[in-house]
C-alpha cells in the first residue's frame, strides 16, 4: 500500500513537472506568439514570433545588448534555435525595426497563459502571504531614456540648461513571499504622456488602469498591495479599496504628518 502511495506521488510528480519546466514555458510563450497578428504586409524575411522569440531568449539568457545577442546569434545559432523554438534568428537592427511596430498591450495574454499552469499546479499556494492573499508588490521603472529619440507617449524631462530628456516608464507587479527568492510577474503597464498633466497624474492613471485589468484576469484572487511612500494618497486607496484589495502602504514624517 505504501509502495503504491509512493509511486502515485512520485507519477504526480513527473506530470507536474512536465507542465512546470523551461521547454513547457517556451512552448507556451511561442504559441502566445504565434496568435499575434504581425503588422507587417507581404512577405518576410523573419516571422514575428521568431523575432518575438528572440527578444525574449535575449532577456532570458541575460544578454546585457542586443548587440550582444547578435553576437550570440552567431556564435551558436543552433542553441538557440533548438531551446527557443526559432526558425530564422534576426540580426539586432531587424529586432528594433520589426519589435518597434508591436503592441505592447497584445503581449498581455501571454501573462494569463504562463500564469494558468502555476495555478493548475498548486505551486501558487506556497506564495499565500496571510489571510489567504497573495503580497503584489507594485512599483515604478524606467525602460527608455534619450535627448534625441522620443515618441507621442513619452514623459518629458527639462533641466535646468533647458535640455529635454524624453523618457517612458512603466508600472511593473510582482507576486512576492519573504520566504522565497522567486517572483511570479504579472503584465506591465506602460505610463504615458496622455495620462495627465503631471508626472504623478499619470502614474496614477495608468496604476488605476493595472488595478482594472488585475482584477478582469483575476476576478477572484486576494492580493495584499505593498507600494512605497508615493502610494500614500486617498485617490489611490479608493481605487485599490474599489477592486477589493489590502494594501500596506510606506509613510515618510514629512508627507504624512497625519499617518
Amino acid at each position: 500500500m505504501k509502495t503504491r502511495k509512493r509511486e502515485t506521488a512520485r507519477n504526480e510528480k513527473i506530470r507536474l513537472r512536465k507542465h512546470l519546466n523551461a521547454d513547457a514555458l517556451f512552448a507556451t510563450i511561442r504559441a502566445g506568439f504565434k496568435k499575434i497578428k504581425d503588422h507587417r504586409p507581404g512577405t518576410v524575411q523573419h516571422s514575428l514570433a521568431d523575432t518575438l522569440m528572440a527578444g525574449f531568449a535575449m532577456f532570458s539568457l541575460k544578454d546585457p545588448s542586443l548587440l550582444a545577442f547578435d553576437e550570440r546569434r552567431f556564435a551558436e545559432p543552433h542553441n538557440l534555435k533548438t531551446i527557443y523554438g526559432m526558425g530564422t534568428i534576426p540580426c539586432d537592427t531587424s529586432m528594433r525595426e520589426i519589435l518597434d511596430g508591436v503592441s505592447p498591450d497584445s503581449l498581455r495574454p501571454l501573462y494569463k497563459d504562463v500564469f494558468r499552469p502555476l495555478q493548475r499546479g498548486k505551486v501558487l499556494e506556497k506564495m499565500v502571504f496571510m489571510e489567504d492573499s497573495y503580497l503584489l508588490n507594485l512599483d515604478g521603472t524606467g525602460y527608455f531614456s534619450s535627448k534625441t529619440l522620443y515618441s507621442d507617449a513619452c514623459m518629458e524631462k527639462v533641466s535646468a540648461n533647458g535640455e529635454v530628456t524624453y523618457y517612458l516608464h512603466a508600472v511593473g507587479a510582482a507576486l512576492v513571499h519573504p520566504d522565497f527568492k522567486e517572483v511570479i510577474p504579472l503584465c506591465p503597464e506602460i505610463i504615458r504622456k496622455q495620462d495627465g498633466e503631471t508626472k504623478m497624474d499619470c502614474e496614477r492613471n495608468a496604476i488605476r488602469r493595472m488595478l482594472g485589468k488585475l482584477r478582469q484576469d483575476h476576478p477572484h484572487m486576494k492580493f495584499i498591495v505593498n507600494e512605497d511612500a508615493l502610494a500614500s494618497n486617498a485617490p489611490h486607496i479608493e481605487d485599490l479599496e474599489q477592486y477589493d484589495i489590502r494594501y500596506i502602504l510606506g509613510v515618510k514624517d514629512g508627507d504624512h504628518k497625519f499617518l
